[in-house]
C-alpha cells in the first residue's frame, strides 16, 4: 500500500512524506528457469499496480512499451545477468518482476534501511512452470533428427508443462507431418492439424520446426498460415529441411540467398559470432561467461549443413562458419518480419544450419522426455547456443544499441584531428538507463559531453574523432556501458604524412614511397622532371628544408608557406658528369611529421658513344679514291640517332658517309667515301688527228715492203710488220704530240686532313684523317 501511495503522489505532483521517503536498493542476477545459465536483456522493475494477464494468442508487442504495472523503477538486465535498482522503497514484501517477452515470474522481496538487498537467485530466475510464473505457449512440430524440445527441457521448464494441445502445458508437442519425433502418446496431434488451421497456429507464441531429415514439401495453405503467424508477432525457430516453410514461399524466398541441398560442409566446425551489431557483441560475451567457449566469438558447432549462400539486408547473420573453401557459409540468420515493411516489425524468425539434439536412436514416436538427455546434466555449448537465441527470439527487443558497429576515419595527418563521426547509442529499454562508460581508445577520441541517464526510447549521439600520432593502420575502440554491458564499436584510419612528395598534387594515402626516372640523359646535358610537395593537414606549414643528394638540383614555385590541403611544385634536374646509373635523392626536412614519402629516390642514367676512324692516314695518286671505315659504339645504354658528316682542307676532294644517320644502339660500322680529282682530263695524245704524214709514210713504206716480202729478207719482213703495228697503235692511241686538257679544280699535290664529325645534337665527337696525294 505504501507503494502505491507513494507513486500516486509522484504522479499528481505531489510531495511525498517523510515516511515514504526512505528508499533503498537492491541488486541479483536473473537465470533462467533452470538456476544456471544468466541472462541478458530482461526487464526488472517494481510495480505500483497489479500487473495485468498476458492476452492469449500470437501478438504484436511494440518494443519500448512500458511493461504493466505502472513501474517505479526499474532496468535491464546486464550480459552477465546482472540488475541493480535504487530507490526501491523500504517494505517487507516489496513486488518485484523480471520479465523477457512472455517470459515473466512476479516475487515479493523484502527491503531494509541502508542496505542493499541482494535477490535470492531461487527468486529471480525464470518460472519453470506454470505455478511459478508466465511461460510463453509454444508448439513443438518435432522432427526425427533434432529434438529440440529436449532443450527446453534441459533449460528448466518441469514435465508437466510439455502436453498436448488442449492440455493444461504450455509447450505443446505435434507429430512432424514428414519424419516426426517424439510425442506426448498415441492421441498427439500431427504437424498437419497445427499447421492448416491458422486459428490452432494463432493460439501460440512460438512456433518450433525442427529438421525431420528430409525435404518435405508443404501444401500452399499452410505455407501461407507460416507466413501470417510471423507476420502477426509470431515467432519461429527453425532448422537445415526446415526451410521448406521458406525457400519457395514469398516473401520469405527473399530474406536469404537459397541454395539448398548443397552438400554438407562437415560433421563439426567452429564458428564466428557476428559482433557487427550489439546482439552478436552480447551473444559473443555471453558464450564466454557460460562456459560454451573458451575462445571470445567461437563456438564449435556439430552436424553442419549449408542451405544458402549469404543473408540479403535487412536479415541478420549471426554465425558464420570457419569455412574460406565455402566463402564461411551462415550457420544461423534472424530476420523480422513483415519483412515488406520498416515499420511494426514484431514477428521474428530464426533459422539454423546445424542440428542442437541430435538422437542417437530414433525418436520417432517415442513417449516424451524418454528421448532426452537426462534434464539435469549441464547444456552442452550448443544447448547453451540455442538456449540464448530461444530467450533472445521470445523478447521484445529490449536490449541496447550502438550504430555504427564499426567506423573508419580515412587517412590524416599525423598529429593533426579529423572531424568528429557521430555514434549513436539507443536505449530501447522501457526504463531510463545512465550511460556510465563513455570512452575511445588508441589514437581515438571523444569529443561529445557524456549522455548521463538516456529516457526510454531516447538516443544520446556521440562523436569521436582520430589523431594520428604514427604512420600507418591505427585502430581502437569505442566502448559505450551502462550498468555491466558495454557495447563497442571498431575505429580504424590512417596516420600519414603532413607533408610528402608525390609525383601528383593529390598523393593516393596508399603511397609508402616517391620516386623519379629521368631516363637516359647526354652526359653533359640536363633532364628535368616534377615533383609536388604535398601538405595534407588542415593548416598551412612553413615551406621544408630540402636536402639532395647525387647530380641532381631542385627549383620551386613554393611560397614560404604550403597552404592547407594544397601543394606547390618542385622541379629537379638532372646533370650527368659520367656513364651509367646515377641514384640520388630529395629529402623533406621539417618540424611537420613526415614518412616514406618525405624522401623520393631520383634514378637517372648518363650516356656518351665512342666514335673511331680507320685507317687514320693515308696516300694516294690524285684522281684516285679512298675508302674509309667508321665504328660509332654506345655507352651505358646509349641509343640516340646520330647524324654523320666530314669536312676537309684538300681541294677538288669529297668526302661522304654512305649513311648519313645511324642509331647506334649496337656497335654499328659505316663507310666513308673520299674522292680526290687529278690535274688533267685526259693523259697521253690526240691520235689521229696529229701528224697524218708520219701516218701517212709509214702506212706508204709498210705497202712497199710488203709487196716486196719476197725478195726482202726475214729481218726485213719482221721489221715491216713491228712498224706496221705501230702505226696502227699510235692512231688508235692518239699519241699526237700534243699537251692533255688540264682540269680547272684539281687536288694538288701535298697534305691534307679531313674531320669526321658525329653528333646527337648535343654530343660531338670527332675523328681526322690525314692523307698524302701525289701527282703520280
Amino acid at each position: 500500500m505504501r507503494i502505491l501511495c507513494a507513486s500516486l503522489l509522484v504522479l499528481f505532483g505531489l510531495s511525498v512524506p517523510a515516511a515514504f521517503g526512505q528508499t533503498t536498493s537492491i541488486s541479483g542476477i536473473v537465470y533462467a528457469p533452470n538456476g544456471k545459465q544468466p541472462l541478458p536483456n530482461v526487464l526488472v522493475y517494481v510495480p505500483t499496480t497489479a500487473v495485468d494477464a498476458f492476452t492469449p494468442g500470437v501478438s504484436c508487442p511494440v518494443p519500448g512499451t512500458p511493461p504493466s504495472g505502472t513501474p517505479l523503477v526499474g532496468t535491464t538486465t546486464a550480459t552477465d545477468g546482472s540488475f541493480s535498482l535504487g530507490g526501491v522503497p523500504i517494505d517487507p514484501a516489496v513486488p518485484l518482476v523480471i520479465q523477457s517477452g512472455r517470459w515473466r515470474r512476479q516475487v515479493t522481496i523484502a527491503t531494509a534501511a541502508g542496505v542493499n538487498t541482494v535477490v535470492d537467485p531461487n527468486l529471480s530466475r525464470f518460472p519453470r512452470n506454470q505455478t511459478e510464473g508466465d511461460i510463453p505457449k509454444f508448439a513443438v512440430a518435432t522432427g526425427s533428427q533434432d529434438q529440440v524440445e529436449c532443450v527446453l527441457r534441459k533449460v528448466g521448464v518441469d514435465d508437466a508443462e510439455f502436453t498436448n494441445m488442449g492440455g493444461t502445458g504450455r509447450i505443446n508437442l505435434f507429430s512432424g507431418s514428414g519424419s516426426p519425433g517424439a510425442r506426448i502418446d498415441s492421441a498427439t496431434p500431427s504437424q498437419v492439424n497445427l499447421m492448416t488451421d491458422s486459428t490452432v497456429l494463432n493460439q501460440y507464441d512460438v512456433l518450433m520446426l525442427p529438421c525431420q531429415g528430409n525435404q518435405y514439401i508443404q501444401p500452399a495453405g499452410s505455407l501461407a498460415n507460416f507466413v501470417s503467424f510471423a507476420n502477426a508477432g509470431g515467432r519461429v525457430y527453425s532448422s537445415h529441411y526446415s526451410y521448406v516453410w521458406m525457400y519457395n514461399n514469398a516473401p520469405f524466398n527473399s530474406v536469404v540467398n537459397w541454395k539448398v541441398t548443397q552438400p554438407d560442409p562437415g560433421t563439426t566446425g567452429t564458428a564466428t559470432v557476428d559482433t557487427s551489431f550489439s546482439q552478436g557483441q552480447i551473444l559473443s560475451n555471453w558464450l564466454q561467461l557460460v562456459g560454451a567457449t573458451t575462445t571470445l566469438g567461437q563456438i564449435q558447432l556439430s552436424v553442419l549443413k549449408h542451405d544458402l549462400n549469404g543473408v540479403v539486408a535487412p536479415t541478420q547473420s549471426w554465425l558464420t562458419l570457419n569455412n574460406t573453401a565455402l566463402n564461411n557459409p551462415v550457420m544461423q540468420f534472424v530476420f523480422n518480419t513483415p519483412v515488406t515493411t520498416t515499420t511494426n516489425q514484431c514477428g521474428r524468425v530464426l533459422f539454423n544450419e546445424y542440428h542442437v539434439e541430435q538422437p542417437t536412436t530414433s525418436p520417432i514416436n517415442v513417449a516424451f522426455p524418454s528421448e532426452c538427455p537426462s534434464a539435469t546434466t549441464d547444456l552442452t555449448p550448443q544447448e547453451k547456443l540455442l538456449e540464448f537465441s530461444l530467450f533472445e527470439l521470445t523478447s521484445d527487443g529490449s536490449a541496447a544499441t550502438l550504430t555504427p558497429t564499426s567506423q573508419d576515419f580515412g587517412s590524416e595527418p599525423v598529429g593533426f584531428t579529423t572531424a568528429a563521426k557521430p555514434f549513436v547509442w539507443t536505449n530501447n529499454s522501457t526504463f531510463p538507463a545512465a550511460v556510465t562508460i563513455q570512452a575511445a581508445s588508441g589514437d581515438f577520441s571523444v569529443v561529445s559531453p557524456a549522455c548521463g541517464t538516456v529516457a526510454s526510447g531516447a538516443s544520446c549521439t556521440i562523436n569521436v574523432v582520430f589523431t594520428p600520432t604514427a604512420l600507418g593502420a591505427r585502430t581502437g575502440t569505442l566502448s559505450v556501458g551502462s550498468g555491466t554491458t558495454t557495447l563497442t564499436a571498431s575505429l580504424t584510419g590512417t596516420g600519414v604524412p603532413a607533408l610528402a612528395l608525390s609525383p601528383t598534387p593529390t598523393p593516393s594515402s596508399s603511397t609508402t614511397s616517391t620516386s623519379l626516372d629521368f631516363g637516359s640523359v647526354d652526359v653533359g646535358a640536363t633532364g628535368a622532371r616534377t615533383l609536388f610537395l604535398t601538405n595534407s593537414a588542415s593548416g598551412g606549414l612553413p615551406f621544408p628544408q630540402l636536402t639532395l643528394t647525387g647530380p641532381y638540383s631542385v627549383s620551386s614555385n613554393c611560397t614560404s608557406i604550403v597552404p592547407a590541403n594544397g601543394s606547390c611544385t618542385l622541379t629537379v634536374t638532372f646533370h650527368p658528369t659520367t656513364t651509367g646509373a646515377s641514384p640520388g635523392s630529395i629529402t623533406i626536412s621539417s618540424a611537420a611529421a613526415v614518412g616514406p614519402t618525405a624522401t623520393a629516390a631520383l634514378t637517372g642514367n648518363g650516356v656518351d658513344f665512342t666514335f673511331v676512324v680507320t685507317p687514320a692516314s693515308g696516300n694516294i695518286i690524285a684522281g684516285y679514291p679512298v675508302t674509309l671505315s667508321s665504328l660509332t659504339s654506345p655507352i651505358a645504354g646509349f641509343a640516340n640517332p646520330v647524324t654523320l658528316s666530314c669536312v676537309t682542307n684538300a681541294p677538288a676532294t669529297t668526302c661522304t658517309p654512305k649513311s648519313a644517320t645511324i642509331l647506334p644502339s649496337a656497335p654499328i660500322t659505316t663507310e666513308i667515301d673520299l674522292a680526290t680529282t687529278s690535274q688533267y682530263t685526259v693523259i697521253g695524245y690526240s691520235g689521229l688527228g696529229g701528224n697524218w704524214l708520219l701516218g701517212a709514210l709509214a702506212i706508204g713504206t709498210g705497202s712497199l715492203l710488203w709487196f716486196r716480202r719476197r725478195s726482202a729478207s726475214t729481218l726485213a719482213r719482221a721489221t715491216l710488220v713491228a712498224l706496221l703495228l705501230a702505226v696502227a697503235s699510235l692512231s688508235v692511241t692518239g699519241c699526237s704530240g700534243k699537251l692533255p686538257a688540264e682540269n680547272s679544280s684539281y687536288t694538288k699535290p701535298g697534305s691534307y686532313s679531313f674531320t669526321i664529325t658525329a653528333t646527337d645534337g648535343f654530343l660531338v665527337h670527332t675523328a681526322t684523317y690525314n692523307l698524302t696525294v701525289t701527282s703520280k
